[in-house]
């Protein structure tokens, strides 16, 4: 029975794990309500998924609140450029719907392959900006880097969006599991994609600090 609640056991691991992605993800979204925080909530999401993908002694509230606080700024930002783009093109798609003509559907299609580019984009950028101090301009500018450099890890991130998302739907949003892993599963999954890069960026950094 020690063994079972031991904190190295596999299984004690798992539940801790289990435990703190539905703490971050109710954070995330108390933090994401007044809408032009949203920004930062996911930059500060990120952070704290990354310290758990790489096994680091990890205090959620914590790490989360200090990543919200440094990152407010930018967060906010990227926040409303990103929600602005979004709106954007979701106008534009309910606009083409009642359109009845063959060229409104070509237009959807274009919309849509430019929103899911810029979300591909998006998931980079909050990442950067929860690790590495830079201008707006230069963490769009290497997201934008990262995602066209790094095809097949972007695509794999963007399917698991896509396939959480999925699953949400069909599921009819099954709103606990919404409000307890809604953000922080696919972000989970998406931090293990592209924190090797960062961990390359990082050392690359440390290098050239020496």
């Amino acid at each position: 029975m020690d063994r079972f609640f031991d904190a190295n056991n596999p299984v004690m691991q798992f539940l801790s794990r289990i435990v703190d992605l539905a703490i971050l993800n109710l954070m995330t979204i108390v933090c994401m309500i007044p809408i032009v925080t949203a920004g930062a909530a996911i930059t500060a999401m990120n952070n704290v998924l990354i310290h758990l993908v790489r096994k680091d002694e990890t205090y959620v509230w914590k790490m989360f609140i200090k990543s919200f606080r440094q990152n407010l700024k930018q967060g906010i930002g990227l926040g409303i450029l990103f929600t602005a783009i979004f709106a954007v093109a979701g106008v534009e798609l309910m606009m083409l719907h009642s359109i009845d003509a063959k060229s409104s559907t070509m237009f959807m299609i274009i919309i849509t392959v430019i929103s899911i580019c810029v979300f591909g984009v998006g998931i980079y950028t909050f990442a950067l900006l929860s690790r590495f101090e830079n201008t707006v301009r230069g963490t769009l500018f290497n997201a934008v880097s990262l995602a066209l450099g790094h095809i097949p890890r972007t695509i794999g991130m963007l399917a698991i969006c896509a396939g959480w998302a999925a699953f949400l739907w069909f599921a009819h949003g099954i709103t606990l599991l919404l409000l307890l892993y809604g953000l922080t599963i696919p972000g989970f999954l998406c931090a293990k994609i592209y924190d090797p890069i960062f961990e390359k960026m990082e050392t690359n950094e440390e290098s050239a600090a020496e």
